[in-house]
Parts: structure tokens; C-alpha cells; sequence
């Protein structure tokens, strides 16, 4: 039995976790996935493997940045 069988049965997550031996985060998370793959929600597969950027794509780390507006201050 997997852990949206389980919940379906009426058990919350911490019963679950101690009968699959898992925890409850993952439990969550487990049940989850398995409900969107039910609806055929494939969006969070789409974007698993996705790579986290830290800047947009056309700045580049050491750019200068004027935060005051679209000119540079003239001193």
C-alpha cells in the first residue's frame, strides 16, 4: 500500500509515516506527487531539474547596478 492509499483510508500523515516507516515531510510530499500525477499535473517534473538562477540572463555578476533610476550619478 503507498502512502495516498493510506491517506484515502482516513489516516493523517504522522500514521502514515510510522506505518511506511518514512517521515512526514516526505509523506507529504509523496502523496502529493502522486495526486498530481493522478489530475496528470506534470508541472513540477517540467520543473524539477530546473537550474536556479541568481541573475537575470542578461546581467552578469560584477555589472554595475544604479538602483537610484536609468542614469549613472554625475558627481
Amino acid at each position: 500500500m503507498n502512502a495516498l492509499e493510506l491517506f484515502r483510508t482516513g489516516r493523517d500523515y504522522i500514521e502514515i509515516a510510522a506505518i511506511l516507516g518514512m517521515s512526514v515531510p516526505s509523506v507529504e510530499s509523496e502523496i502529493h506527487r502522486r495526486r498530481s500525477a493522478e489530475r496528470g499535473d506534470t508541472a513540477q517534473q517540467d520543473h524539477a531539474g530546473a537550474e536556479i538562477r541568481r541573475f537575470p540572463h542578461r546581467m552578469r555578476p560584477g555589472t554595475p547596478v544604479n538602483f537610484a533610476g536609468g542614469r549613472r550619478r554625475q558627481v
